[in-house]
């Protein structure tokens, strides 16, 4: 093969290469941008349900029940913060990601 295309097919194997792994680098971005707001959506729901009941605690109209259900919210918001702090400091596996609903197999995820 003469050496100028040689070096094309070179060249193209180290762009393509580099297109891959930028829209990898992206994909894993968007993913962890939709963990992360995910994430914080949850917690937040945990957090208004129990400052709700805090509140109300204060004022001093809490039944028992729902101290009960003031003290789990809190065990739950505590243990799910823990976890997902434990999720985000593991290293990535390699594993492929899972794809949105709505993508066929064999599709390109979309990079926006």
């Amino acid at each position: 093969m003469p050496r100028g295309k040689q070096i094309l097919r070179e060249l193209g194997h180290a762009v393509r290469e580099e297109a891959v792994e930028s829209a990898r680098a992206s994909y894993f971005s968007v993913y962890d941008r939709g963990f992360n707001e995910a994430a914080q959506t949850c917690l937040g729901v945990l957090s208004d349900a129990t400052e709700e009941l805090l509140a109300r605690m204060k004022s001093g109209n809490l039944s028992k029940q729902e101290q009960a259900l003031y003290a789990r919210l809190t065990e739950l918001t505590a243990e799910m913060d823990e976890r997902l702090r434990n999720v985000c400091q593991e290293k990535p596996t390699g594993d492929p990601l899972p794809q949105p609903s709505g993508v066929r197999p064999g599709q390109p995820p979309i990079l926006s």
